[in-house]
């Protein structure tokens, strides 16, 4: 995410008049010779930089960086990421440690500033639109055919890189050889703007504003301006770079000044529906790889996708990938890390010991993925999970593991939890505490901010409606996506309800496990077949032609799946379900003033119920050939 992507409200400067060059002096701009700056430039620094003319005449900025500094004698294959956050950052396998683990494995590093945004030329009227998605076409192909490429492109990145890394490999590129895309938004509406069609007003707000601000080339953080002041110009490295021959800065300033009018948070404000465009003419699933699915699926580029449970909704990216295109072949790694799979986010782990897998383990299996493609090897679908409060990564070929069972539990009086199905008929009655928050380091703070920190539950528990099961009699492992089914009745037409489900320690410790959360118009459950890709268990469309609008007072049946996760729930510790109707922390209020009460009806024959996918714990012999922490299957704490 941009250095300014929570600072919200950054103030809009006045337009500046253009700069305009000669189209003979552009040309001596584009013409200087790659090396001739080396010495005076910082470090990270590209080994040559320069502008690529698309089709269209857009120029966009590349910068490479060869193994040693120089254009291999041997062609090599290329690593290339597009992003929208300044090419020098290290957001891809650029700059830092990374770019010099796969400089010294003998890799040719490619970044590209996308269309509209910092160094290149063009416009911004929304992130990952058509032009920049074919861009990638001309961009390979001009990789490929370097003399010192070898012809073989993966694209590489994670989170916005991710997703331009995963479009990629949905176009017809032939010189593209696989992808490695890293916490992606597969579909950006479901799994991070519009999560359960609930409004993610804090990331949208932030993260837009903050990256418009770099666009433009302003840090109002540090009161930097490099269209209005060259000086500021050099100050905003890494996020401006000028490409070599315009250490002046007049091409750069110039792409600034031919920006025209950039997206914001405004243009999505009003939005409630998937396929519903913003003030801009774009729909946020537009910009998703999942609306690039066939494709993705004719070219059956192999690919290694990360995601992780304590991440947006990345865990959940990665496996609607791995489902929908059943011809590609796919690793999956899930973790339980932050963003950028740097620390551990496991919440049983109060310790925050260091990451599993670690950084370099990470990158040892992205290496030993990319050779394999390199050398022909056929790429086997599997999905490799962490394991919540075990420590240990296990593997599968299906989502969730074949012996996983369905385990149902129905939401009884005195705010429990049973299995059985005849518990008597009641309601509970909710007065919505709007104050209810996650907190401020969450799986959605994680996407640009702090990672995942989820404290004792206890305390936020006090502020829901919740209802505890029976304690374990052996230890379990819930793994998949557990899926509510909620009847109730709500006292405003616009209601959003909120789930989490969590474990309860016999010393009465509440530990976040997962959560979901649907605004109540979206909630007609889906023909599977009608949506654009498979999003799993009670899907919904999320199409304004199927919003069904909430009469105050009348019984609904709200259902829907909660993101996925993977937890040992072990002997003695009980399950708990807490429904909200707010997360005051990152999402808007439903409805928008006023109170709210719910009404949630409970056993008898069609009471509110939970779905969950369980199986028996086996630490010493993990089934589908998972593997452990420490080798042997043992939880590491």
């Amino acid at each position: 995410m941009s250095k300014n992507a929570w600072v919200l409200g950054a103030a809009l400067g006045a337009m500046m008049s253009s700069i305009a060059l000669s189209p003979v002096e552009a040309q001596s701009q584009l013409q200087a010779p790659p090396q001739a700056k080396a010495a005076a430039k910082p470090r990270g620094w590209s080994d040559q930089s320069y502008y690529l003319t698309m089709r269209d005449g857009v120029r966009l900025a590349v910068s490479l960086y060869f193994p040693d500094g120089v254009a291999p004698a041997k062609p090599a294959p290329v690593m290339f990421a597009q992003t929208r956050y300044g090419r020098a950052k290290g957001v891809g396998p650029g700059p830092g440690a990374q770019r010099d683990f796969w400089l010294k494995a003998g890799y040719v590093i490619a970044v590209v500033d996308t269309r509209g945004s910092t160094a290149s030329f063009g416009g911004r009227p929304v992130d990952i639109g058509p032009d920049e998605v074919r861009d990638a076409d001309e961009i390979i192909a001009h990789l490929a055919s370097r003399p010192w490429s070898n012809g073989k492109v993966i694209s590489w990145g994670f989170s916005y890189l991710a997703d331009t890394a995963d479009f990629a490999t949905s176009r017809p590129a032939p010189g593209l050889v696989a992808g490695v895309p890293r916490e992606t938004d597969f579909d950006a509406y479901l799994g991070l703007f519009f999560p359960g069609g609930v409004a993610n007003d804090a990331f949208l707000n932030a993260w837009s504003e903050g990256a418009r601000q770099d666009d433009l080339g302003r840090d109002p953080d540090a009161q930097l301006d490099c269209l209005a002041r060259v000086g500021d110009c050099a100050k905003m490295f890494p996020t401006l770079q000028p490409v070599d021959g315009d250490e002046d800065y007049k091409l750069l300033r110039q792409a600034l000044a031919q920006r025209g009018k950039h997206w914001g948070p405004e243009d999505y404000a009003g939005v409630t529906f998937r396929d519903e465009p913003g003030r801009n003419g774009y729909t946020m699933f537009a910009s998703s790889p999942a609306s690039a699915l066939a494709g993705i699926r004719r070219e059956r580029k192999p690919v290694q996708y990360w995601g992780s449970w304590m991440d947006g909704g990345t865990a959940e990216a990665a496996l609607a990938r791995f489902r929908s295109a059943p011809e590609a072949p796919a690793e999956v790694w899930i973790t339980a890390h932050d963003h950028g799979q740097r620390k551990n986010s496991d919440p049983f782990d109060l310790a925050r010991s260091a990451p599993f897998p670690s950084v370099d383990e990470q990158l040892k299996s992205q290496a030993d993925f990319q050779a394999r493609v390199l050398g022909g090897a056929k790429i086997e679908r599997t999905i490799n999970y962490y394991v919540m409060g075990a420590g240990v990564m296990r593997r599968t070929a299906v989502w969730p593991p074949a012996d996983a069972a369905t385990v149902r539990l129905h939401l009884a009086a005195d705010a429990s939890l049973t299995q059985a199905a005849d518990a008597p008929a009641g309601v509970d009655r909710y007065e919505v505490d709007f104050t209810a928050s996650t907190g401020g380091t969450t799986r959605w703070t994680a996407q640009g901010g702090p990672p995942a920190a989820y404290a004792d539950r206890r305390g936020a528990d006090a502020k829901l409606l919740v209802y505890t099961g029976p304690a374990m009699t052996e230890d379990m492992e819930l793994v998949g996506n557990p899926v509510i089914d909620l009847r109730l009745a709500s006292s405003s037409n616009d209601p959003a309800i909120f789930v989490y489900l969590e474990d309860v320690a016999p010393d009465g410790r509440v530990t976040y496990l997962t959560e979901g959360q649907l605004r109540a118009l979206h909630r007609k459950l889906a023909d599977p077949a009608s949506l654009p890709y498979d999003q799993g268990l009670a899907p919904h469309s999320f199409a304004r032609a199927d919003a069904l609008p909430v009469t105050p007072g009348k019984v609904m049946q709200v259902k829907f799946s909660l993101s996925p996760t993977a937890a040992l729930i072990r002997k003695g510790h009980r399950l708990r379900v807490a429904i909200a109707g707010a997360d005051s922390s990152m999402f808007r209020r439903y409805p928008a003033a006023g109170p709210e009460t719910f009404l949630v009806h409970r056993g008898g024959g069609d009471g509110s119920s939970l779905d969950l996918p369980m199986r028996r714990w086996t630490p010493d012999a993990p089934s589908d050939g998972s593997r452990s922490a420490n080798g042997v299957g043992e939880p590491r704490h």
